[in-house]
């Protein structure tokens, strides 16, 4: 029994060790995973080595902007960028790289910061706005902290700037014949001043506002499962060239392709019409994703279906031509596995499905440009998050079917149909 049971562990071994591409594939796709995951999370915690960049844009007539930067920096894991190419930054040159995806967020001081925070109670006649303008497809785990940070530093210099108005209030007031109703009505005043509220009670003079870039149509912030949508629905097209390629690789195995040669029909022709069926059920599936996000979880889908659907198409015609490519690299069970779960994993990866492109180093948002991943997910992020049209997609739509072209066409120059 047990000598049966060994020949068969035997037999099995030397099968799996028979195809050194497909064993080299199951061993290198976790370390290569583990590698790029690794890589691309360097600045999602704002570590020391990888800091959270934050643009900030200081039209403040007074110090205290600065002070509250300074204080930001000196916590550690973040890096203030007040100046670009050598010049102070403005509002529309913060506003263009939140926009472009090169910064998650800015931080925009009004004129009148300083002052509203060093007025008495209620010298201050409406509050500053501090507006943090943020992409709507930065990850909220990112934002939310960094927005409850610089709420405590401006509080803080709000205190540092009140005390010293609440101390000469205090010695306005007292005098050895002070009596306790005057004492009490001290007491009330000076917790006043400190905590940075008007006499009559009112709110503090500052307020924190997030807004969107100009030229986004965003009625309101996605929450963390809104911006997620995109990428999960990127990441599910893009599954289906293991379809394909399974598929191909059984045409072959039965003799399929054998059989089709003898017939009047170019390679890019057979390979076109097996690939149109898979590009259908790739539409399909994207159509029941958004769907079922929008009529049972309550998601947006954006102003423009006309966008959702050229962004549909393009990603769908990269994903089946991906399939093409893979196919024909890849001749056995193991090799279609094993490179179709590794070249999956890391362009999900690189391209922004699993960690938000804002948050990687700059090198990796280069890199990530060469997965179409990255060009799909920011289409279907630019009509589902930041509220964008048609017109705004097009360059995305364009990348990915040049994607699809060069997959393709590489695909059908080293596909073998035995």
């Amino acid at each position: 029994m047990m000598g049966r049971i060994l020949a068969l562990v035997r037999k099995d071994l030397q099968l799996f060790f028979r195809d050194p591409r497909g064993l080299m594939l199951v061993f290198l796709m976790p370390f290569m995973f583990i590698v790029i995951m690794r890589l691309a999370m360097r600045g999602a915690y704002g570590d020391d080595d990888a800091p959270i960049r934050v643009l900030a844009v200081v039209e403040d007539r007074g110090d205290r902007a600065a002070s509250v930067l300074g204080d930001l920096e000196k916590l550690g894991g973040f890096a203030v960028e007040t100046a670009r190419d050598g010049r102070p930054l403005d509002r529309a040159a913060a506003a263009e790289l939140v926009a472009d995806g090169e910064r998650p967020l800015a931080v925009i001081f009004p004129p009148g910061f300083s002052q509203a925070l060093e007025a008495g109670p209620g010298e201050s006649p409406a509050p500053a706005v501090v507006e943090v303008m943020i992409d709507p497809a930065s990850p909220v785990q990112l934002v939310q902290p960094l927005v409850g940070t610089l709420q405590g530093m401006i509080e803080r210099s709000m205190y540092l700037a009140m005390v010293p108005r609440g101390v000469d209030l205090v010695i306005d007031w007292v005098a050895p014949q002070t009596g306790s109703a005057r004492r009490a009505e001290l007491q009330t005043i000076s917790r006043q001043a400190t905590a940075g509220v008007s006499g009559d009670g009112g709110a503090s003079p500052v307020r924190i506002e997030r807004v969107a870039p100009p030229g986004m149509a965003v009625e309101k912030m996605p929450d963390s499962f809104q911006q997620n949508i995109p990428g999960y629905t990127v990441f599910g097209i893009f599954w289906i060239v293991s379809l394909i390629a399974h598929s191909i690789h059984d045409e072959r195995r039965q003799g399929t392709f054998r059989r089709l040669l003898v017939a009047p029909l170019g390679r890019g022709t057979m390979l076109a019409g097996k690939l149109i069926p898979f590009f259908l059920v790739n539409l399909l599936q994207a159509a029941v994703m958004l769907g079922a996000a929008g009529a049972i979880f309550g998601v947006g889908l954006g102003h423009s279906p006309a966008g959702l659907l050229v962004v549909a198409v393009a990603a769908a015609a990269a994903s089946s031509g991906l399939g093409v490519l893979v196919s024909a690299f890849a001749r056995t069970e193991a090799q279609i596995g094993g490179l179709t779960t590794m070249l999956l994993l890391a362009l999900s990866a690189v391209g922004g499905c699993f960690v938000p492109r804002v948050i990687m180093p700059d090198w990796l948002r280069t890199v990530g440009l060469a997965s179409p991943h990255a060009w799909a997910l920011d289409g279907f992020q630019d009509i589902l998050v930041r509220g964008q049209g048609v017109v705004d997609v097009l360059p995305r739509a364009g990348a990915l079917l040049a994607f699809a072209a060069v997959f393709f066409l590489v695909g059908v120059w080293r596909f073998r149909f035995e």
